[in-house]
């Protein structure tokens, strides 16, 4: 087959010719792709691991310290020392509440001294009063919270959340137990400021095997203790450095701490109101990104030359009449049909052309069948959307719509606390008015009652017939005194309209049933089944009346 230069399918044989480089380029770019992946995966992985290493270590300490202060609430000497001070209420008793504080602060600092994470320990009563403290000067917990439960006893409670302390010269945090009497009563409590600057020599152990370093952060940011030896509270992130450690749950790059560049992750600790961050040098493990990276680029860019010389001279080519056929076919689009283009070329983009045409004129043709075939379907639609909503008889609404419609008031209710009615109507002795006077007038009786609904009730109202004889109103943001003169309304005028029946005049009168909506109705069938009741009592009580179940 000779080989016609200007077809499209000889341009497309000599670019398959040039595409042949692509699979280069694809592999080279693949390999890069993988390798930046899997470093990027094991930084993850082992910055993932070492923060959750810390932060289970440090779940471990503040669970032993707060097991030990726990336990030191409990503890015999601050009960009772708590529940004699209680007792002592007069100024007589001034040296006896000496002796039992001196005694506690005593037995306090005993204590102090055998637990090392313990820098301090004081003791509250019930009046959030200083009693007694294993410090000699001003306790750093001066106050206790101001309410304390028996959540707490498990729990405990975070008195000065960690921070670093200039009087102790470490970071520090203090955690406050209630003391419960004997008879479990709240007689006080327990504050022990916890030195976490012993949790240091835990973080050299957890870096052991790691290329990584830790370090603690306060709640806004600041250094409170790390793995590295140059990272002390001195050292601060910056507010936007803060800002984007928290926002990412992701490795990222800033300016480090143990770094001059690093990568870093944050975890917050769930016991204990602290960040911990952990940081790689950003500069080793960008080595071998970069060395890969200049590689790739340098190949790919003698590749794009090449590929890119090609592709202006078949642009040229190729590109150029088929935008005519695309700006065509956008007009189309827009919804214009009347397009036509000229086929003055013999290779395919003629023959596509020439096909075109073809195309908008048969569009044109089959337009005018679907909008008229579309305007028929909609008129069918409409009419199918109102017989599946509305009675057939009366027009007002069936059933189905009417449970619809009750579940979209109950929740508007409890959403916007605004109440609404529901009557139920039933016509009295209407089987023996329909056997008597024939089911024509029984059906033009429905038919009035049905007006009459509509007629009576505003436009933000539901009227709904429930079956035979019964139809239902629903009254929107109405009470029960208000839905009480509607339904007497109702019930007057539905008689003064069977009245004037020429043929046939009737004297029909209305049971009605009437409940208002309650926060503890859940489906359609609370309300109906409450009106129904109420509707049975106004039968019960003679027919022809309103009977309200609020009333």
């Amino acid at each position: 087959m000779r080989l016609v230069l200007y077809s499209i399918k000889s341009k497309i044989v000599i670019f398959a010719v040039i595409a042949t480089l692509l699979p280069t380029i694809s592999l080279s770019l693949l390999s890069f792709k993988q390798n930046e992946a899997l470093i990027s995966d094991s930084v993850t992985r082992e910055l993932r691991i070492l923060a959750d290493n810390t932060n289970h270590q440090l779940d471990q300490w503040a669970g032993e310290n707060m097991l030990a202060i726990r336990a030191l609430s409990t503890s015999s000497p601050v009960i009772e020392g708590l529940t004699t001070l209680k007792q002592f209420s007069d100024s007589e008793s001034a040296s006896a509440v000496k002796q039992t504080q001196s005694v506690m602060a005593s037995y306090l600092r005993s204590v102090q001294i055998k637990l090392d994470e313990v820098l301090e320990l004081t003791v509250f009563d019930a009046t959030r009063k200083i009693v007694a403290s294993s410090s000699t000067s001003t306790p750093e917990v001066r106050e206790p919270p101001e309410q304390w439960t028996h959540t707490s006893l498990t729990s405990g409670t975070i008195a000065i959340p960690p921070a670093w302390n200039d009087r102790f010269a470490t970071a520090t945090i203090s955690i406050i137990y209630p003391v419960l009497s004997y008879d479990s009563q709240l007689i006080g409590a327990i504050a022990a400021t916890l030195d976490l600057g012993t949790f240091e020599s835990r973080l050299a152990e957890i870096k052991k095997f790691s290329s990584g370093e830790i370090i603690l952060l306060d709640q806004h940011g600041k250094v409170l203790l790390g793995s590295a030896p140059g990272v002390d509270h001195q050292a601060v992130l910056s507010p936007h450095q803060w800002e984007l450690i928290q926002m990412f749950d992701e490795p990222i790059s800033y300016d480090g701490l143990s770094y001059p560049k690093a990568i870093g992750l944050a975890h917050t600790s769930e016991n204990i109101p602290v960040t911990i961050l952990v940081e790689q040098d950003h500069s080793a493990i960008q080595a071998a990104w970069i060395k890969l990276r200049n590689r790739f680029l340098e190949f790919v860019s003698i590749l794009i030359i090449i590929v890119t010389a090609v592709a202006l001279y078949m642009g040229h080519s190729i590109v150029t009449p088929l935008k005519q056929l695309i700006n065509a076919v956008k007009g189309i689009v827009e919804g214009n049909l009347d397009i036509y283009l000229p086929a003055k070329r013999r290779d395919e983009v003629g023959q596509l052309t020439d096909i075109f045409n073809q195309m908008t004129r048969a569009l044109r043709n089959k337009h005018i069948e679907i909008m008229t075939a579309n305007q028929a379907m909609q008129q069918q639609n409409q009419l199918l959307q109102k017989l599946s909503i509305t009675d057939g008889l009366t027009g007002l609404y069936n059933r189905t719509k009417l449970n619809t419609i009750l579940s979209e008031q109950l929740a508007r209710f409890k959403r916007h606390d605004r109440p609404f009615c529901l009557l139920m109507i039933d016509i009295d002795y209407f089987k023996t008015i329909n056997d008597k006077l024939g089911h024509i007038v029984g059906d033009r009786i429905l038919v009035t009652v049905a007006s009459v609904l509509l007629k009576s009730i505003r436009t933000i109202d539901y009227a709904a017939r429930y079956g035979g004889d019964e139809f239902v109103v629903i009254l929107t943001e109405t009470n029960s005194s208000a839905a009480i003169k509607t339904a007497e309304r109702i019930r007057a005028e539905v008689n003064s309209a069977c009245l004037a029946f020429k043929e046939h005049p009737a004297h029909i009168t209305l049971s009605i049933g009437i409940t208002q909506s309650y926060y503890d109705d859940i489906t359609p069938n609370d309300l109906i089944a409450r009106a129904d009741a109420a509707l049975y009592e106004a039968k019960e009580s003679g027919r022809d009346r309103v009977h309200c179940a609020d009333a």
